[in-house]
């Protein structure tokens, strides 16, 4: 039940797990929209959780990004996730725009950077978009309906504002982005003078860096990290990613692996405390080809303590135009 746990109270981060490993940065930072990109780009993806459980949590991702000039990028955002009865869902419309450091312009029809393009750049973006939780009970078994539960079915939603600057070049990039930005603090008191948490304000912090080693064989090695840090409950993440990319004709196949742990340990099992941190691996593989990108991931639970033995499954799929 432990990562049951940790799920629920990440209800209101952004809804990933290592899916921006498989060529799409995006997800998570809207200043790397319509990066490497000359027209348009659509990255589709599914992620299945736990398949011999009922109910069981999957989410889809769908990212599309259209460069409307060499500085300019609009892009969409859409995560719908289902949890049994709890379902949620975040779309973001962003705008993005790019300055080049050096006096090439880099318009290339791979969808890839290799040692020998002149990449340095700085781009910002904001994204607006729409976030909302629902949970139906309309197929629970009771003896008598509850009023106040709306017809058994509680639905909320709300707007969001989110930022970020990108610097990306040749060898190092580095990203920061904002999330759920508000102008108003996270914790509030009610008329009891009592603390209670505002959803709307649940601001998140991400920071990134990715290093790109070449060799002269064709051969790349990328050591990376994410780091996230959640105002409201001072929860932190951090995940220590190394991929290795292989270029072959027409495209480049990459693998890798990322391990993730969270600061905050888990509560108690029948009673008796954990004190497990949740933490996960995720195995990566994929391939560009042409135009074209395909990517896998599996993510296993670590610790003693977990829900289920059984892995997490994300497959995608994307193109260019």
């Amino acid at each position: 039940m432990l990562l049951l746990n940790f799920w629920a109270k990440g209800q209101m981060n952004p809804l990933y797990f290592n899916e921006y490993l498989s060529e799409n940065y995006y997800t998570l930072h809207p200043a790397m929209a319509g990066l490497n990109l000359t027209g348009i780009r659509v990255d589709l993806g599914s992620r299945q959780q736990w398949m011999n459980i009922v109910q069981r949590p999957r989410t889809q991702f769908l990212s599309i990004e259209y460069k409307t000039s060499p500085k300019t990028t609009l892009g969409f955002v859409g995560v719908n996730d289902k949890n049994g009865y709890h379902s949620q869902y975040k779309y973001n419309f962003t705008y993005c725009f790019r300055i080049y450091l050096n006096d090439q312009v880099w318009k290339t029809r791979r969808s890839f950077p290799t040692k020998n393009d002149n990449i340095q750049e700085l781009s910002f973006a904001l994204n607006v978009g729409r976030s909302g939780i629902n949970l139906n009970q309309s197929s629970w078994i009771r003896t008598t309906q509850d009023p106040l539960l709306n017809k058994n079915l509680i639905d909320d939603n709300y707007t969001t504002f989110d930022a970020g600057i990108a610097y990306v070049s040749t060898r190092l990039s580095v990203q920061l982005s904002f999330h759920n930005l508000a102008f108003v603090a996270s914790n509030l008191k009610d008329s009891n003078n009592e603390n209670f948490y505002n959803v709307w304000a649940n601001k998140i912090y991400l920071g990134a860096l990715q290093y790109e080693i070449y060799t002269k064989k064709g051969w790349n090695f990328e050591p990376s990290f994410l780091f996230q840090l959640e105002e409201k409950t001072n929860e932190n993440t951090l995940d220590l990613n190394f991929k290795v990319y292989k270029i072959i004709r027409n495209g480049r196949l990459w693998m890798g692996i990322s391990r993730r742990q969270n600061n905050i340990k888990g509560g108690s099992l029948n009673g008796i405390s954990t004190g497990q941190n949740y933490k996960h691996w995720t195995g990566v593989l994929g391939l560009n080809f042409r135009r074209k990108k395909f990517g896998y991931q599996y993510t296993k639970a670590l610790g003693k303590v977990s829900f289920s033995n059984q892995g997490i499954h994300y497959i995608s799929f994307g193109f260019q135009l």
